[in-house]
């Protein structure tokens, strides 16, 4: 092979651009390999080698994550170079704008571009024929990207792992082993979430209080604790195939369809019961469904950070109270509405301030009275329970509720027949299949509700007597918490006349005590 460009010049500064492997090892074998062919290249035309520029990775459809590249790009304006060599035009980009924008760059700043195996050159061929070569670069990466998407997909259908996921250490593409130091945290993650009723900002400190590290070895963080809560892997189910490429050239990702997630029932793999897995998912679900979607708590969040944290609401704007602090003698610590804090009666003329001492003494003997009349208390409990049962589902709707759920399912595997048979498209699935998905689930939850509110009337005595005990439990306290509350109160609602209004739990939302 001739090294010789056609027009070249002798006795130039020249610099190299090339992409080596991710992997530490080959990269340094491959950058070693590249420097021998440039020093090899320059010495046969007679030109000096300043430097090689050297990216990691396989991908050319993006300046921006090739730090190298730019470096050469900095330092070709600083005049170090008088010409850049790469051995392929692929090499040098993927992405035909990128392309020509960066040898249009070059061109302008006297610099030019030389493609070793084409025999091409900036200063002498035309940009048209550059650009066709820049096209069908970029054409052969979109190629690549199909071939590896589908690729994924196959491995993902066999159940391919994770490089990392905590808990586990991974064997292969597809085998998992349950890390026993790791397991424990996640059991401890799920246990302060539902048994002490813990937020994830305060079980991430609670975490790193205890040196408890992630996977990467770092501190935990409330995202992270979330992870862990909302990954059915932990329970023996594994669903992959939840995102993809978008765009080859961008690397953008997207969501998947949930009918097209792939599951793996990997027993094996169980740290935490799957019950208890579904307790944290309707745990996470019902604070979410209270404190995010405002209603009736518009723009509040769960928190346990303080005594009343968010259960303390403003019944004009629906935000939470905050905690405010006053000195002066003595530190007297009261709480207001956010809302009329931040923006006071511009927004909401609720200014009421609470003591936070005396609201939590008002408490002990609000709870005081319940325990002393203790028949009525149980009786208004009990005539709650009966008054929306009545008013729910009844056992005929329970039997309509499942024949319309089988109706549905055989609906939704018939248009999937037809999808597999090639009748229909994928967005004519997903159009057909939406409204019976939507359907199914409103049928399910309506279905459970019956179940669960049956159940408790079924074992009402033995919850009454735990919510009585819950209470009289707190009443012996000698320093309360947020959890504390949370077990009994589900929220104290505040009005602008300074009306204070007590709200317990609901039987059926009571945790077992």
């Amino acid at each position: 092979m001739s090294w010789l460009m056609k027009g070249a010049t002798n006795n130039l500064n020249i610099v190299a651009y090339c992409r080596v492997s991710t992997d530490k090892e080959e990269q340094v074998d491959s950058l070693e390999h590249q420097k021998q062919f440039f020093g090899e290249y320059a010495q046969k035309n007679g030109h000096n080698l300043r430097k090689v520029y050297a990216d990691e990775g396989i991908t050319g459809t993006s300046l921006r994550k090739r730090s190298e590249f730019l470096r050469l790009m900095k330092d070709a304006k600083l005049g170090l170079f008088e010409a850049v060599v790469v051995k392929d035009i692929s090499r040098f980009a993927r992405n035909t704008v990128d392309f020509l924008q960066s040898i249009r760059e070059l061109k302008a700043l006297g610099i030019n571009t030389m493609f070793i195996t084409a025999n091409m050159e900036t200063f002498s061929d035309s940009e048209f024929v550059l650009t066709i070569f820049g096209a069908m670069a970029q054409e052969e990466s979109a190629n690549l990207s199909k071939r590896v998407k589908f690729g994924k997909k196959i491995n993902a259908q066999k159940g391919r792992v994770p490089q990392r996921i905590f808990g586990y250490d991974r064997i292969d593409n597809f085998t998992l082993v349950i890390n026993s130091q790791e397991a424990q945290t996640v059991k401890e993650i799920y246990r302060l979430y539902l048994e002490e009723g813990l937020g994830c900002r305060t079980i991430s400190l609670r975490l790193n209080q205890s040196q408890r590290k992630t996977k990467f070895k770092c501190d935990w963080n409330p995202r992270a604790v979330r992870r862990v809560l909302t990954n059915s892997i932990y329970c023996g189910h594994y669903i992959n195939h939840k995102y993809e490429i978008a765009d080859y050239l961008t690397g953008k990702q997207v969501h998947i369809p949930a009918e097209e997630h792939f599951h793996h029932e990997r027993p094996e793999w169980a740290i935490i019961p799957p019950e208890v897995f579904e307790q944290a998912q309707a745990q996470l679900n019902q604070r979410r469904a209270q404190y995010d979607s405002g209603e009736p708590f518009r723009g509040a969040r769960y928190s346990t950070k303080h005594l009343f944290s968010t259960l303390i609401k403003c019944e004009h704007c629906g935000r939470s109270f905050c905690q405010k602090h006053y000195t002066y003698k003595n530190t007297r610590i009261y709480w207001k509405c956010t809302t009329n804090d931040q923006f006071t009666a511009e927004r909401c003329d609720n200014n009421v301030t609470l003591n936070e001492a005396e609201l939590l003494t008002e408490i002990q003997v609000y709870f005081t009275s319940l325990i002393h009349d203790k028949g009525n208390f149980i009786s208004g409990i009990l005539s709650d329970i009966e008054k929306r049962l009545s008013s729910g589902q009844s056992s005929d709707d329970r039997v309509k509720i499942e024949r319309r759920q089988k109706s549905l399912l055989a609906k939704k595997e018939r248009y999937q027949e037809m999808y597999a048979n090639e009748i229909i498209t994928m967005n004519e699935l997903k159009k057909h299949t939406a409204s019976i998905l939507e359907e199914l689930e409103s049928l399910d939850y309506d279905l459970k509700q019956y179940e669960h509110f049956l159940a408790v009337k079924e074992d009402s005595g033995r919850f009454v007597e735990q919510y009585i005990q819950e209470i009289e439990r707190f009443l012996q306290l000698e320093s309360v918490t947020n959890v504390d509350l949370r077990k009994i109160i589900d929220h104290i609602s505040v009005n602008r006349d300074g009306n204070v209004r007590i709200v317990l739990k609901k039987l059926d939302d009571l945790d077992t005590f």
